[in-house]
């Protein structure tokens, strides 16, 4: 049996789809197993975050309020680098259970075989 070779932009949108299932669930080891250790975050409103641990500890504190937001990121693009260990993503991203809404880019990089987030940049139009 034959196993299907997946894109790299495919492989990206599977691993997107499976970080917004994780986000539904709370699940921040779900979320993090697509982030490089550096992964560098700027949020809708502008703050900046650095590192891998430390999204951790925002997500966890973001997860355990009493109505956490529950969000998802839209791709509406993936462009394929001519090195094939980077890749752009251009979507949008809301809340389902608030009214916040916005654009977002990402940079992955494909790290020992596995695409990874390196950079996000969320921008909030609400």
């Amino acid at each position: 049996m034959n196993e299907i070779e997946l894109s790299g932009a495919d492989e990206i949108l599977n691993s997107r789809n499976a970080s917004n299932a994780a986000i539904i669930k709370k699940d921040v080891a779900g979320v993090a197993k697509y982030w490089m250790d550096d992964i560098v975050v700027i949020s809708g409103e502008g703050t900046s975050y650095v590192g891998k641990k430390l999204l951790c500890k925002v997500w966890t504190e973001m997860f355990a309020v009493k109505v956490p937001p529950v969000f998802e990121r839209l791709p509406e693009e993936i462009v394929m680098g001519d090195s094939k260990v980077i890749a752009w993503e251009k979507g949008t991203w809301n809340y389902k259970n608030e009214t916040f809404r916005g654009n977002y880019a990402a940079m992955w990089r494909k790290v020992n075989g596995m695409w990874m987030t390196q950079s996000e940049l969320f921008v909030s139009l609400d």
